[in-house]
């Protein structure tokens, strides 16, 4: 038999570590509400049966407040499953209820899952017995991290599909309610959302919006049903009551264990008096950061790094450069394999061990529940230039991959502040520009390194909250009132296992855009570096190969930021497919001493690292921004983010020159700057102020005049 379930419950309640464990995935998991913002699903084999598993984004109840809530509410109105298992968690069960019990007024199938059982404290009993006698389901108690309660699970729920449809008993408490007056008056209007009368007139009582407008009721049934705001406090007290005397005595402790749990919560208020202190908050997340990266890109990260590059030179460019010699190849064939693909995917691969590290750190404070505590002391910064702290569960993820980034930002109730959380998640740094930075702050800064490579990121972040002060001064990107209610995740020793899933599945994909982009980065940039149109290979001649002819056309742009040359053109240009492949490209061009010279190399290689942080995002994150806010935004970030990098990379260098006392060049390279600016301003206003003529018309007429939209129609 083939079966359709479905997972459903409260935000981080483990529903997708369980859907994980289920059909042996690694959709990315984390302690922190709103991390599913998309329905998954899997096929998986559970005995001679299959089942198509749904993992639906998190809903506290199905009077939604969001657009990923409205897809788990529209799913579960429509019955396309043959069971819901409904996941609460045994430290908030009172509050995971008030789901369960609108998913048994609905009439669905559901075997209730009370998750986490290994967080409940030592000597505490759950009367699971007690909770499925009054709802009339199955009840698992469980914990999703073990195998054998995840089999005990889908045993459960192959028996209940198996057996007769179970007759759902109706809840007491909905017989003092006035559902037969509000049937009546409805009754004629419900086929419009579903054959379930009883339960759309219990929505209308809780006056909910989307039941509401689908009914399409009259003026007339309106007037007869009344004031509904008193009803639908009514129901959700009712609610409660009914969940308070089915919880009553279902988790019961000694004395004994009381006085742990005591100690355990005073050591938690400890830590937040800490991590959350009006004053010291900041400076300790920035303090972790920091000594994040000092680890990741000081002596360790460095030391893997350098054994990673000594085995892939004695090992593998060096054999394979002797041999081919030796065989008597053609120069532009070794030079081929040897420079372009091994030096290329070589130059990239050497900052594994970083980017793992990095990883392994972000895991542990994505899954200790420091993330959600960030997000909390950052809103009140946050909502004085419309975002919310729910924007930093976005903006924080954008350190791993800006692309899958965006998709959280499903979460943001308010339209504007969504798109502009999706405009500034991109300054980020993705852990793509990892060995950009590494490289050149590397070879140029040495022992600094490691807080050059942490600058990178705090630049990133401070100029997408700059940006975002400036949106909320524009009025097409002003956002509406803002609120920010988030339930504080309890902390968590992460497991060992979860971390490794983490850390494998990003090396992962790592190893993988090695492999594939990168290779194919390699070699075309070196074919196109070392040929050239008219003479074939140009190693030891005079000729221009063919990106030294494009890249120079365009090269005198980036001259007032100090890498005004052919190389660091072509290796930004090799960044918007990857971001990896601009270090690749720089390493088949001869490595960074050979692209940034002059009289001030590692001032031209910052400016170059704070352009590369700050421009275009790889088309990855573009499709991104297209799919989730539309093609003009996208446009729009793209010419924003170009804008902001030469604005501030400008600023960088020339603020670099003066600290270097060369003043008069400081004031070359901004009157340079300056000038090609206005150049780039006076040709688009010449555009913008064009009219485009009617067909057949040649102009003059009033059609003719064509009014730009605004950004946000």
């Amino acid at each position: 038999m083939e079966y359709n379930i479905a997972l459903v419950g409260n935000p981080n309640v483990g529903k997708t570590s369980l859907y994980n464990r289920i059909t042996h995935s690694l959709e990315h998991v984390g302690n922190w509400h709103g991390v599913t913002v998309a329905e998954v699903s899997k096929k998986a084999k559970v005995g001679n049966h299959t089942v198509n598993l749904t993992d639906l984004p998190g809903l506290y109840s199905l009077s939604v407040c969001s657009p990923e809530e409205g897809i788990s509410r529209d799913r579960i109105l429509s019955r396309n499953y043959d069971l819901i298992i409904n996941v609460c968690e045994v430290n908030n069960l009172s509050r995971n209820l008030y789901l369960t019990l609108q998913l048994l007024e609905l009439g669905v199938p559901v075997v209730l899952v009370i998750n986490m059982m290994d967080e409940l404290a030592a000597g505490k009993k759950l009367d699971a017995e007690k909770i499925e006698n009054a709802l009339n389901v199955p009840v698992v108690p469980m914990s999703a991290k073990y195998k054998d309660d995840v089999d005990r699970l889908m045993s459960v729920c192959i028996e209940t599909l198996s057996k007769p449809e179970r007759v759902i008993r109706p809840l007491e408490y909905l017989d003092k309610l006035p559902l037969d007056k509000v049937r009546a008056t409805i009754s004629r209007n419900v086929d419009k959302v579903g054959p379930n009368l009883r339960w759309t007139a219990l929505k209308v009582l809780e006056n909910d919006e989307f039941i509401l407008s689908e009914l399409g009721l009259t003026e007339r049934q309106m007037a007869d049903l009344g004031d509904l705001s008193d009803s639908q406090a009514h129901v959700a007290q009712l609610r409660y009551e009914y969940i308070d005397k089915i919880t009553c005595g279902a988790i019961v402790s000694d004395d004994s264990v009381k006085h742990k749990i005591g100690r355990a919560k005073s050591g938690t208020s400890r830590i937040d008096r800490a991590v959350l202190n009006k004053y010291a908050a900041i400076p300790v997340f920035l303090l972790i950061m920091a000594l994040i990266f000092v680890i990741t890109f000081g002596v360790a990260g460095k030391f893997f790094t350098w054994l990673l590059e000594l085995g892939i030179e004695k090992l593998v460019y060096n054999p394979l450069s002797g041999w081919l010699t030796g065989t008597g190849c053609p120069a532009w064939i070794t030079g081929l394999l040897c420079d372009g693909i091994v030096n290329g995917v070589g130059g990239i691969l050497v900052f594994l061990p970083q980017v793992v590290l990095l990883f392994f750190f972000l895991a542990l404070l994505e899954d200790s529940g420091y993330i959600s505590r960030v997000a909390f002391m950052t809103d009140g910064i946050f909502r004085k230039i419309g975002l919310s702290g729910k924007s930093a569960f976005t903006l924080l993820m954008g350190f791993g991959c800006s692309a899958t980034a965006l998709l959280t930002a499903r979460g943001l109730e308010d339209e504007k502040m969504r798109k502009k959380t999706i405009l500034l998640t991109p300054f980020m740094s993705c852990s793509a520009r990892l060995p950009v930075y590494s490289a050149i702050a590397g070879a140029f800064f040495s022992a600094g390194a490691p807080f050059v490579v942490f600058f990178m990121y705090v630049l990133g972040a401070a100029v997408a909250l700059t940006a975002a002060a400036v949106f909320e001064k524009i009025k097409p990107l002003k956002s509406g009132e803002l609120s920010f209610i988030m339930e504080m995740p309890p902390y968590r020793l992460p497991t060992a296992e979860r971390v490794l899933q983490i850390i494998l599945n990003n090396a992962k994909v790592f190893v993988i855009r090695v492999g594939t982009t990168i290779f194919a980065l390699s070699v075309i940039v070196w074919m196109l570096s070392n040929f050239s149109l008219t003479s074939g290979y140009t190693e030891g001649t005079d000729s221009v190969s063919i990106l030294q002819t494009l890249g120079g056309i365009i090269a005198p742009v980036f001259a007032p930021l100090g890498f005004g040359n052919w190389k660091a053109v072509t290796a930004l240009l090799s960044g918007l497919v990857a971001k990896e492949g601009v270090i690749s490209s720089i390493d088949g061009l001869g490595g960074v001493h050979a692209i940034f010279t002059g009289a001030y190399p590692a001032l031209s290689a910052f400016a170059f690292m704070v352009f590369t942080l700050l421009y275009v995002p790889c088309i990855a994150t573009l499709a991104a921004i297209k799919k989730e806010a539309g093609f003009k935004w996208m446009i729009f970030s793209l010419v924003l983010q170009t804008a902001v990098a030469y604005s501030v990379a400008l600023v960088c260098y020339t603020a670099g020159l003066l600290v270097l006392s060369n003043v008069g060049m400081a004031i070359g390279v901004a009157a340079v700057a300056v000038v090609t600016i206005a150049f780039i301003f006076i040709i688009a206003g010449k555009r913008k102020g064009r009219r485009k003529a009617c067909r057949g018309c040649g102009g003059g007429c009033a059609g003719c005049a064509i009014i730009p939209k605004r950004i946000d129609e």
